[in-house]
């Protein structure tokens, strides 16, 4: 691979501003090459005087780039520094208890020592707990770790582009001003950096890992960045979905020829339909995991999720159609009950839900253990959503419970059916029809984002107006569920639905929530509509995906929020049974997840825009006596042996330091 792509692959992504920009200085040579004037036609003087004038233009652009990469590194640097010191201070309250002692912690200053007694008596100060250090100093290692790559990788794109200008234009140049600048620039002393990380390690072994180092280096080890997919584990999703492909072509086959009896028909197509959406809809997670990793959106980031403990986007193929061929399966039994001597065909859908079920909840450390257990914390954590404060992973989670709401809907019909038609022939015929648990399952998910946005509001310092708004966006989903209600249960009271009020206040309400809705996705969720004139007209300065993405997410979004239009028409007309109507927008439903690739790519911008590469660190507050100790710490020396004399330091990073 050469190194261009290596380096863009390996790269920090809410960093890339701030990296050398190999590419332009890649351009650049290749454009001075090729203007080069012929020699057979130019004096000699006059060719000197080119190469000397682009030597002089290149050696320029390559300082600018050494001064910005030195003044990121130096800032992070000093940021990390600050960290690091402020958490050992933190570790330092955890850790005094009888058997430790202050020099445990390697900070070696007296100055702690005289702190102890103080921090006994005021005992009642907020102390981080051990699990919120283990994450602070995992996380805190990982920007470590960002940051040492972020030294490497400009190191060698010095040294390469200073290689390549050498190679093109027959030159030492490029060697002479790399071993003068770069050499010893700020940026490429790593010694206080590793410094810092050999002492995080040792501290987290001996006092969070209780002295197991292999424990310790498990916990704060991370991924190489820029791994492809294991090839064991492509091998494995391929292999599932041909798995599925050959199910689904059998169940298709097998129904054709041995179809439901007239009874089980409206019990098998209502049973399946809601696990059909929820397979389709991890085939869509899949597609949208592989699309932000392609595109270099940090999803882990975005989501905070522990990168050492991610899903790739073939273990995601893996989960659906796993659950796609359970799935399959379970119609197959369905289908063929009396041939493999099961009574009663009912227990396969049962047995499929209870399977799937239990794959999510079932706490074992196998399949997938760390996801699904942040999954159900997730919705756990959007359910109470008033209790707790909301984060963006919580109400990505009550959009996508939003898109949901039928196959919630399907799932209360599967529990009514079991709970209290199963086993009672007679009461068949009515175990799917709606009563006064649909409207309120249809208005559960658009009730939790409601509830979300208010705690918003609430947590909010600025009282943010916005929360309030899509507040309101989401209490129109209610209006539309109460007139949809209203009207559903008048309509037959009435010779043409158009004489019925409840038609009319049941159009208006959905009219309202469609020009709502859309206008928040375009405006807000997706950022667009910033440009009116130009090459990106009605979109916004920075893109990540290309230009006609963005247009046809614009016009999909709108097509899929008039879906009730086309519904209300065709069932108006008859044209369509009023289950397939259902089944059909349920899966126009959930193919709004087109919306979470905009969506988290805003979100993705704004991480960017403050470099911010890793999770925020919990840090409880330092008294005063610990804020001055903090101080004196940053002013010592961390014990490090630098590569450069005083005179160099000086002469080649006074501005930095």
């Amino acid at each position: 691979m050469k190194f261009g792509k290596t380096f863009e692959t390996h790269l920090t992504i809410e960093w890339r501003r701030q990296y050398m920009r190999y590419g332009d200085l890649k351009v650049l040579i290749k454009r001075g090459v090729d203007r080069a004037p012929p020699p057979a036609t130019t004096p000699d003087y006059e060719i000197q005087a080119y190469y000397r004038a682009f030597e002089e233009t290149f050696l320029m652009e390559c300082q600018n780039e050494l001064t910005r990469v030195n003044n990121f590194f130096l800032e992070k640097l000093s940021e990390a520094r600050r960290k690091h010191n402020t958490l050992k201070i933190q570790l330092l309250a955890y850790s005094h208890v009888p058997g430790h002692t202050s020099s445990d912690l390697s900070i070696g200053s007296n100055r702690i020592a005289s702190h102890l007694p103080n921090r006994r008596r005021s005992s009642a100060e907020k102390k981080m707990t051990q699990r919120q250090l283990r994450s602070a100093y995992s996380e805190f290692y990982l920007s470590l770790v960002l940051l040492q790559n972020y030294q490497s990788l400009n190191e060698t794109g010095f040294r390469k582009i200073c290689k390549k200008y050498d190679k093109y234009l027959r030159s030492t140049a490029g060697a002479e001003w790399f071993d003068r600048n770069v050499e010893f620039a700020p940026f490429t002393d790593g010694h206080l950096l590793q410094y810092i990380i050999a002492e995080v390690e040792d501290l987290y072994t001996l006092h969070l890992a209780g002295g197991d180092r292999s424990m310790a280096m498990a916990k704060l080890r991370v991924p190489p960045l820029g791994e492809p997919t294991p090839p064991f584990m492509v091998f494995r999703a391929g292999l599932s979905l041909g798995m599925l492909i050959m199910l689904v072509m059998a169940t298709a086959a097998i129904y054709w020829k041995r179809p439901p009896t007239a009874d089980n028909i409206p019990g098998f197509m209502r049973l399946y339909r809601g696990p059909f959406t929820w397979v389709i809809f991890n085939f869509f997670m899949a597609a949208n995991v592989a699309g932000w990793q392609r595109a270099g959106v940090n999803h882990v980031l975005i989501f905070e999720i522990d990168p050492r403990s991610h899903l790739l986007p073939a273990t995601f193929l893996e989960i659906a159609c796993v659950f796609g061929i359970l799935w399959a399966l379970s119609m197959l039994g369905f289908l063929l009950h009396d041939l493999i001597f099961v009574p009663d065909p009912f227990l396969f859908p049962l047995a499929l839900i209870l399977i799937m079920l239990g794959m999510l909840v079932v706490p074992l450390p196998i399949m997938n253990w760390p996801a699904r257990w942040w999954t159900m914390k997730l919705v756990g954590r959007v359910v109470s959503a008033p209790l707790h404060y909301v984060g963006f992973a919580d109400f990505w989670m009550g959009d996508q419970m939003v898109s949901l709401g039928n196959c919630l809907v399907d799932h209360y019909y599967i529990f009514r059916f079991y709970a209290t038609c199963w086993l009672r022939s007679h009461l068949m015929i009515n175990c799917f029809k709606p009563d006064v648990m649909v409207p309120i399952m249809s208005s559960l998910p658009a009730w939790f984002r409601f509830a979300q946005c208010l705690r918003r509001f609430r947590d909010s310092g600025s009282k943010s107006v916005s929360y309030l708004i899509n507040a309101g966006k989401y209490s129109t989903t209610f209006l539309v569920v109460l007139f949809s209600t209203l009207r559903s249960q008048t309509d037959g009271g009435y010779g043409n639905t158009f004489n019925n009020p409840f038609t009319w206040l049941f159009l208006a309400s959905n009219v309202v929530a469609f020009i709502y809705g859309y206008l928040w996705d375009v405006l807000r969720d997706f950022g667009l509509f910033r440009i009116f004139r130009g090459e990106h007209i009605f979109l916004r300065p920075q893109l990540v995906y290309p230009v006609p993405v963005y247009y046809f997410v614009i016009v999909e979004d709108l097509v899929l929020r008039l879906v009730w239009a086309f519904e209300f028409v065709l069932l108006y007309h008859d044209w369509i049974s009023a289950y397939n109507m259902k089944t059909i927008s349920s899966l126009l439903e959930i193919t709004r997840f087109i919306w979470n690739f905009v969506r988290l790519e805003h979100e993705h911008l704004y991480n960017c825009g403050k470099f911010r590469a890793t999770r925020d660190i919990y840090l409880a507050a330092l008294n005063p006596r610990q804020e001055r100790l903090l101080e004196s710490m940053m002013d010592e020396t961390d014990g490090v042996t630098h590569r450069r004399n005083t005179k160099e330091r000086i002469r080649l990073g006074k501005e930095y330091f």
